[in-house]
């Protein structure tokens, strides 16, 4: 008997789906968390990405436009994360 089976026989249906349901926005959650800029190297804000560059952040904005940095918005667009990884590869 399968873990959803053994719950729906003890459960009603609707509490069973909204466990999963709560399971599912739980793991999305942790794994945006871990995914975060804030909590991870890997995205780095423009000025922190200007630093390691040795340059203003226009001239990551050109290099990002140019294509030779690659870019993640968050915060519906108001923000923009420069990749570490590309960062390193310029320097």
């Amino acid at each position: 008997m399968s873990p959803n089976e053994r719950l729906l026989a003890v459960l009603s249906p609707e509490i069973v789906g909204a466990l999963a349901e709560l399971v599912a926005d739980e793991v999305t959650r942790q794994l945006a968390d871990q995914d975060s800029p804030r909590n991870s190297p890997k995205w780095l804000t423009l000025e922190q990405a200007a630093e390691r560059l040795d340059c203003t952040t226009d001239a990551v904005r050109m290099r990002m436009n140019r294509g030779r940095l690659e870019r993640r918005p968050r915060d519906q667009g108001r923000r923009v994360y420069v990749s570490a990884a590309s960062v390193d590869r310029l320097t």
